[in-house]
Protein backbone atom coordinates (compact mmCIF):
# COMPACT_ATOMS: atom_id res chain seq x y z
CA UNK A 1 0.00 0.00 0.00
CA UNK A 2 2.83 2.37 0.79
CA UNK A 3 4.37 1.54 -2.58
CA UNK A 4 1.23 2.76 -4.34
CA UNK A 5 1.21 5.92 -2.24
CA UNK A 6 4.88 6.53 -3.09
CA UNK A 7 4.29 5.96 -6.81
CA UNK A 8 1.35 8.33 -6.80
CA UNK A 9 3.45 10.85 -4.83
CA UNK A 10 5.86 11.03 -7.73
CA UNK A 11 3.15 12.15 -10.12
CA UNK A 12 0.47 13.78 -7.96
CA UNK A 13 1.74 14.84 -4.52
CA UNK A 14 -1.61 16.30 -3.42
CA UNK A 15 -3.46 13.08 -4.30
CA UNK A 16 -0.90 10.97 -2.48
CA UNK A 17 -1.18 13.06 0.67
CA UNK A 18 -4.96 12.75 0.65
CA UNK A 19 -4.76 8.99 0.12
CA UNK A 20 -2.17 8.58 2.89
CA UNK A 21 -4.38 10.47 5.33
CA UNK A 22 -7.41 8.41 4.42
CA UNK A 23 -5.75 5.02 4.52
CA UNK A 24 -3.11 5.23 7.21
CA UNK A 25 -1.50 2.09 8.56
CA UNK A 26 -3.44 2.40 11.80
CA UNK A 27 -6.81 2.30 10.04
CA UNK A 28 -5.99 -0.61 7.73
CA UNK A 29 -7.69 -3.88 8.75
CA UNK A 30 -5.58 -6.82 9.87
CA UNK A 31 -7.01 -9.71 7.76
CA UNK A 32 -5.67 -10.43 4.26
CA UNK A 33 -9.10 -10.31 2.66
CA UNK A 34 -9.97 -6.98 4.22
CA UNK A 35 -6.47 -5.74 3.45
CA UNK A 36 -7.05 -6.55 -0.23
CA UNK A 37 -10.35 -4.70 -0.20
CA UNK A 38 -8.66 -1.75 1.53
CA UNK A 39 -5.96 -1.85 -1.14
CA UNK A 40 -8.59 -1.93 -3.91
CA UNK A 41 -10.51 0.95 -2.38
CA UNK A 42 -7.26 2.90 -2.00
CA UNK A 43 -6.43 2.31 -5.64
CA UNK A 44 -9.91 3.32 -6.78
CA UNK A 45 -9.98 6.44 -4.62
CA UNK A 46 -6.53 7.53 -5.84
CA UNK A 47 -7.56 7.01 -9.45
CA UNK A 48 -10.80 8.91 -8.97
CA UNK A 49 -9.16 11.70 -6.99
CA UNK A 50 -6.43 12.27 -9.53
CA UNK A 51 -8.42 11.82 -12.71
CA UNK A 52 -11.58 13.67 -11.87
CA UNK A 53 -9.96 16.66 -10.25
CA UNK A 54 -10.53 20.08 -11.62
CA UNK A 55 -8.35 20.62 -14.60
CA UNK A 56 -7.20 24.15 -15.18
CA UNK A 57 -9.51 25.63 -17.78
CA UNK A 58 -8.59 28.21 -20.33
CA UNK A 59 -8.51 31.63 -18.87
CA UNK A 60 -8.51 34.93 -20.65
CA UNK A 61 -4.71 34.98 -20.34
CA UNK A 62 -4.47 31.91 -22.59
CA UNK A 63 -5.92 33.71 -25.60
CA UNK A 64 -4.27 37.10 -25.09
CA UNK A 65 -1.74 37.82 -27.83
CA UNK A 66 -0.32 41.32 -28.20
CA UNK A 67 0.56 40.93 -31.88
CA UNK A 68 -2.81 39.57 -33.00
CA UNK A 69 -6.37 40.62 -33.65
CA UNK A 70 -9.44 38.38 -33.55
CA UNK A 71 -12.08 38.67 -36.30
CA UNK A 72 -15.04 36.72 -34.97
CA UNK A 73 -18.65 36.10 -35.91
CA UNK A 74 -20.48 34.32 -33.08
CA UNK A 75 -22.99 31.90 -34.59
CA UNK A 76 -24.64 29.93 -31.78
CA UNK A 77 -24.45 32.59 -29.07
CA UNK A 78 -24.85 35.67 -31.26
CA UNK A 79 -26.19 38.58 -29.22
CA UNK A 80 -27.87 40.24 -32.20
CA UNK A 81 -29.56 37.40 -34.15
CA UNK A 82 -28.19 33.83 -34.24
CA UNK A 83 -30.34 32.76 -37.20
CA UNK A 84 -29.39 35.73 -39.37
CA UNK A 85 -25.72 35.35 -38.42
CA UNK A 86 -25.72 31.69 -39.45
CA UNK A 87 -27.46 32.44 -42.76
CA UNK A 88 -25.02 35.28 -43.45
CA UNK A 89 -22.12 32.95 -42.65
CA UNK A 90 -23.49 30.44 -45.17
CA UNK A 91 -23.79 33.09 -47.87
CA UNK A 92 -20.20 34.22 -47.29
CA UNK A 93 -18.91 30.74 -48.19
CA UNK A 94 -19.27 31.64 -51.88
CA UNK A 95 -16.50 34.27 -51.65
CA UNK A 96 -13.40 33.35 -53.60
CA UNK A 97 -10.73 35.36 -51.76
CA UNK A 98 -9.90 35.62 -48.05
CA UNK A 99 -10.27 39.41 -48.15
CA UNK A 100 -13.71 39.11 -49.75
CA UNK A 101 -14.68 36.47 -47.21
CA UNK A 102 -13.73 38.68 -44.25
CA UNK A 103 -15.48 41.67 -45.82
CA UNK A 104 -18.61 39.57 -46.21
CA UNK A 105 -18.41 38.34 -42.60
CA UNK A 106 -17.97 41.94 -41.42
CA UNK A 107 -21.45 42.70 -42.82
CA UNK A 108 -23.04 39.94 -40.72
CA UNK A 109 -24.88 40.83 -37.50
CA UNK A 110 -22.75 40.48 -34.38
CA UNK A 111 -19.36 40.52 -36.13
CA UNK A 112 -16.61 41.72 -33.79
CA UNK A 113 -12.95 42.70 -34.08
CA UNK A 114 -10.92 42.37 -30.88
CA UNK A 115 -7.30 43.57 -30.93
CA UNK A 116 -4.80 41.82 -28.65
CA UNK A 117 -6.72 38.52 -28.55
CA UNK A 118 -6.45 35.38 -30.66
CA UNK A 119 -9.16 32.83 -31.43
CA UNK A 120 -9.78 30.13 -28.83
CA UNK A 121 -9.78 26.45 -29.73
CA UNK A 122 -13.58 26.35 -29.36
CA UNK A 123 -14.13 29.17 -31.87
CA UNK A 124 -15.07 26.94 -34.79
CA UNK A 125 -18.41 26.48 -36.57
CA UNK A 126 -21.14 25.95 -35.38
CA UNK A 127 -19.99 27.97 -32.33
CA UNK A 128 -18.38 30.84 -34.24
CA UNK A 129 -16.40 31.74 -37.32
CA UNK A 130 -13.10 33.11 -36.07
CA UNK A 131 -9.84 34.24 -37.65
CA UNK A 132 -6.65 35.36 -35.94
CA UNK A 133 -4.86 38.06 -37.90
CA UNK A 134 -1.22 38.88 -37.28
CA UNK A 135 0.70 41.71 -38.85
CA UNK A 136 3.87 40.56 -40.55
CA UNK A 137 6.85 42.61 -39.41
CA UNK A 138 8.35 44.77 -42.10
CA UNK A 139 11.75 43.50 -43.19
CA UNK A 140 14.49 45.66 -44.59
CA UNK A 141 15.84 45.14 -48.08
CA UNK A 142 19.36 43.78 -48.51
CA UNK A 143 22.11 46.33 -48.94
CA UNK A 144 23.18 47.16 -52.52
CA UNK A 145 26.58 45.53 -51.92
CA UNK A 146 24.98 42.14 -51.30
CA UNK A 147 22.84 42.49 -54.43
CA UNK A 148 25.91 43.23 -56.59
CA UNK A 149 27.78 40.30 -55.03
CA UNK A 150 24.85 37.95 -55.75
CA UNK A 151 24.65 39.05 -59.40
CA UNK A 152 28.41 38.61 -59.92
CA UNK A 153 28.32 35.16 -58.27
CA UNK A 154 25.39 34.09 -60.47
CA UNK A 155 27.21 35.21 -63.63
CA UNK A 156 30.37 33.34 -62.56
CA UNK A 157 28.32 30.21 -61.84
CA UNK A 158 26.58 30.32 -65.23
CA UNK A 159 29.86 30.87 -67.11
CA UNK A 160 31.51 28.01 -65.20
CA UNK A 161 28.63 25.62 -65.91
CA UNK A 162 28.56 26.61 -69.58
CA UNK A 163 32.29 25.91 -69.95
CA UNK A 164 31.89 22.48 -68.34
CA UNK A 165 28.99 21.67 -70.66
CA UNK A 166 30.90 22.88 -73.73
CA UNK A 167 33.88 20.63 -72.93
CA UNK A 168 31.85 17.42 -72.99
CA UNK A 169 28.27 16.78 -74.02
CA UNK A 170 27.96 13.76 -71.74
CA UNK A 171 28.41 15.84 -68.54
CA UNK A 172 25.41 18.09 -69.19
CA UNK A 173 23.04 15.34 -70.16
CA UNK A 174 22.22 16.50 -73.66
CA UNK A 175 21.54 12.92 -74.63
CA UNK A 176 22.38 13.52 -78.28
CA UNK A 177 24.66 11.03 -79.88
CA UNK A 178 26.76 12.35 -82.71
CA UNK A 179 28.52 9.66 -84.73
CA UNK A 180 32.20 10.06 -85.40
CA UNK A 181 33.08 11.85 -88.57
CA UNK A 182 31.62 14.87 -90.30
CA UNK A 183 28.14 16.08 -89.44
CA UNK A 184 25.48 15.23 -92.03
CA UNK A 185 24.07 18.75 -92.32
Amino acid sequence: MQLIVRLVALFEPACAQAAARRFSRESAPIGSRTRRSAFASLLISVCLACSSGTSPGKSADDIEDAGAARYRLPLRHNAVDPGAAFRCYGQCQAQRTPVGYLQCLAQCPGFEITPGVRCADEDVPPISACFTVRQIPKQSEPSPGWVVLAVVANVALIVGLASVCASSSSQCGYGYYSPPGPLPF
